[in-house]
């Protein structure tokens, strides 16, 4: 009975989440507020639509001749639309890790452009050394000025452990750390190493990123897999037969099964 009692507790609390979370903002329709969109409307991650208020990037997986990224966070007013351009005070929050200048730049000028609902804030993410030892963490908020409230601050989003989302504050965490992709079938293609993957891919006109996805998507079939390896081994017998032996950065022979 207990058990029966606990999940009709997380049922309804579910169920009043999702239908009531539009109806949430509606209290708010009297002032000019100023959030972050993806705490109410989902955005895409990982190939599903999530309601958040952070997201994790990584340039990984990235060519070495990618060296920033820009990231745009939908913001959106609950209230009446302006015919003239409203500026939108955004700040750095004190625990943010990464240094603006350095890590990230911001915008000179934010703003909710005249006649708009939703508009955008471009966060320029810069590809640093110090990214492949550790993770960087932005957390910006927004605040009132004269054009816009905060009057929406947080909500509850699991009743049972209390955890929150935040409207006004948004986070972004990124680094540049090289992990075994899902895509890298090591049966096929051996050992992971940075100076292979990003060899392979170069030659073969492969996209890194491509090898974030599963197994069996586009590009990353059996028998795509087997291509690659094939080319590969190939690639490497010419070299090697030219005197031109290709070795890793540890200074052993580079190798596909």
């Amino acid at each position: 009975m207990k058990k029966i009692l606990i999940l009709s507790i997380v049922l309804l609390s579910f169920l009043g989440f999702t239908s009531c979370n539009q109806e949430e903002i509606e209290t708010f329709k009297d002032t000019d507020n100023i959030y972050f969109s993806p705490s109410v409307f989902p955005i895409p991650i990982s190939g599903a639509n999530v309601l958040t208020d952070s997201v994790g990037l990584s340039f990984g997986l990235e060519n070495p001749s990618i060296i920033e990224k820009i990231y745009k966070i939908p913001i959106r007013v609950q209230g009446k639309l302006s015919d003239i351009d409203r500026k939108v005070k955004l700040t750095v929050d004190p625990s943010s890790t990464a240094v603006q200048g350095t890590h990230f730049t911001l915008p000179e000028n934010i703003v909710i452009h005249a006649g708009h609902e939703v508009d955008t804030i471009q966060v320029k993410i810069k590809r640093t050394a110090d990214m492949k030892d550790k993770s960087m963490l932005l957390v910006l908020n927004l605040e009132e000025n004269e054009a816009f409230t905060t009057k929406m601050k947080t909500r509850v989003t699991n009743v049972l452990t209390g955890k929150t989302m935040s409207y006004i504050t948004f986070k972004i965490s990124f680094d540049d750390k090289l992990t075994v992709p899902p895509g890298w079938f090591s049966g096929f293609l051996g050992n992971f190493t940075a100076k292979k993957f990003f060899l392979m891919c170069d030659l073969m006109h492969l996209e890194p990123a491509m090898f974030n996805q599963k197994l069996g998507s586009t590009g990353l079939s059996i028998s795509d897999i087997q291509y690659y390896q094939s080319f590969m081994k190939r690639y490497l017998t010419d070299q090697k037969e030219q005197g031109n032996i290709i070795y890793e950065e540890d200074g052993t022979e580079m190798f596909f099964p």
